[in-house]
């Protein structure tokens, strides 16, 4: 999968994790995806959940001291509000998601992944920006996902 067959990618939570905590080994890899799907002129998008995801999982990283700074993290809100296009978990996504859940064997976290993925079918959007493949695998049918490349480095041949 290349990004320049790319229009519109949607960006899962872990990506924005990854691009604003400096200690992730995934920080490079999800800022330089981020940067050139930007130069490429591809539309980012994420979704309101995407947005309170963020919001826990970078304040228990703050409050477990391994993670970013906790002023930081409400400007990363800011920044993802005004550089992204977000779109809103509606009732037709809520219809999605029962759909999805119906025809997609999903329980407890799962949700989750399978909301995202009703989120993208409700606004038409068929690329996912994430480092958690395997969790979206069971939605192959319905999206496509661009994942980032292991940031381990190659050994010598």
């Amino acid at each position: 999968m290349k990004m320049t067959d790319v229009d519109r990618l949607f960006v899962d939570t872990n990506v924005l994790i990854y691009a604003t905590n400096e200690s992730s080994p995934w920080h490079g890899l999800a800022n330089v995806a981020l940067q050139e799907a930007r130069r490429l002129g591809i539309e980012l998008i994420i979704s309101t959940q995407v947005l309170r995801e963020y919001l826990a999982t970078a304040t228990r990283l703050n409050a477990s001291g391994s993670g970013i700074p906790r002023a930081d993290i409400f400007e990363n809100l800011q920044t993802f509000q005004h550089e992204f296009t977000v779109v809103e978990d509606t009732r037709l996504v809520a219809a999605a998601l029962e759909t999805l859940a119906r025809s997609v064997a999903v329980a407890g976290k799962q949700v989750h992944d399978a909301n995202v993925v009703a989120a993208m079918q409700v606004y038409g959007i068929r690329y996912l920006l994430t480092n958690n493949g395997e969790d979206f695998a069971r939605f192959a049918q319905f999206i496509t996902v661009v994942p980032l490349e292991d940031p381990a480095p190659q050994e010598a041949v």
